[in-house]
């Protein structure tokens, strides 16, 4: 019995002990990491600031846990956008976004099991020569709890893996995307569209577009009608080897009743879509699609129907090819 309550009287002791010394541990946590990336920081910053764009760079994605349902409430880029997610391996979170400095910073509050573990996280962009120095934070009070304490001695161990695997891929990602023109997501507004449908070859693409487009602008001034937007070709069909395409090409207007002959009135619908901002000769613009394709499939979207191209201005007047303004993009889903 003696022996037993020494056991007892010990345990106590140790417990009492490790007890006393949590409380001159420290009651908060930082874990940092950073690394250089040769990129514009407007480009990373497009990459970190838009939760949607995590599963490019982070290492917590549905390859970890295939279970994993992620869901985005709110718009990218404002704050209160919460990013939500659910696994068997992730466990329940979620990120509230609460500060964005454009090209510089995006801070969130980061919580997981329901609000039961909580923490403030951020990333900085600071420009350094042809590089950017990226750095991740994660920041925690561990108030007066004994056990949280020690645990936060493992913090930097547990997290810091983590941030560094994640950001030497946000590196990898952006660094080749570095010679990419802009690519965004967006919705392209339903629109009342004259068309007119015709074919073409590599050699006969200048010809068929320049006769399309003089019919459509010969249309609209014959009956008064208003043009919205810049022209465009909507590719029906397309042959990567003979690059042989049919196209319908077209102008939104404001409003029209009826076409004529080949003219005819089309009701294009809303869509989603992923739009590159393209300058330069119109046949060099093969890597554009190249990307685009890439950034479609690395954003885990369908493409929903024949690219776009718009021409943002007039090769009639812009005499310079090199400074031809094509934006191309691909309907969504």
């Amino acid at each position: 019995m003696k022996t037993f309550k020494k056991i007892v009287i010990w345990i106590l002791a140790i417990i009492l002990v490790l007890i006393l010394v949590s409380y001159v541990l420290p009651k908060t946590y930082k874990v940092e990491r950073s690394v250089y990336i040769k990129s514009k920081p407007e480009l990373i910053y497009d990459i970190t600031s838009n939760f949607n764009k995590w599963k490019l760079w982070v290492p917590w994605t549905k390859a970890l846990d295939s279970t994993a349902v992620f869901e985005l409430t709110g718009k990218e880029g404002q704050v209160g956008t919460i990013w939500k997610w659910n696994g068997k391996v992730l466990g329940n979170g979620q990120m509230t976004a609460t500060e964005f400095i454009p090209g510089q910073l995006l801070a969130y509050d980061l919580s997981f099991d329901k609000g039961k573990y909580q923490s403030k996280g951020k990333i900085t962009i600071e420009k350094a020569g042809d590089s950017c120095k990226v750095s991740w934070i994660d920041e925690g009070d561990l108030g007066y709890n004994p056990i949280s304490r020690y645990f936060g001695l493992l913090m930097d161990k547990m997290m810091g893996p983590d941030f560094i695997k994640g950001l030497n891929k946000l590196k990898n990602v952006c660094e080749a995307r570095a010679f990419w023109p802009r690519i965004e997501e967006t919705t392209m507004p339903e629109q009342i569209a004259l068309v007119i449908r015709d074919s073409a070859g590599p050699k006969t693409y200048e010809k068929v577009m320049g006769k399309g487009f003089g019919e459509l602008m010969g249309f609209v001034k014959a009956n008064k009608l208003k043009c919205k937007g810049h022209p465009f070709a909507i590719y029906v069909k397309y042959d990567t080897l003979t690059m042989n395409g049919v196209m319908d090409i077209g102008i939104a207007v404001e409003k029209a009743d009826h076409g004529k002959g080949r003219v005819k009135v089309v009701k294009l619908p809303a869509q989603n879509c992923v739009i590159a901002y393209y300058i330069g000769p119109y046949d060099k613009s093969g890597d554009t699609y190249r990307f685009l394709h890439q950034y479609i499939r690395e954003a885990e979207l369908q493409i929903a129907g024949g690219p776009w191209e718009i021409y943002v201005n007039d090769p009639m007047t812009e005499k310079d090819p090199s400074k031809l303004e094509t934006n191309i993009l691909f309907p969504v889903k």
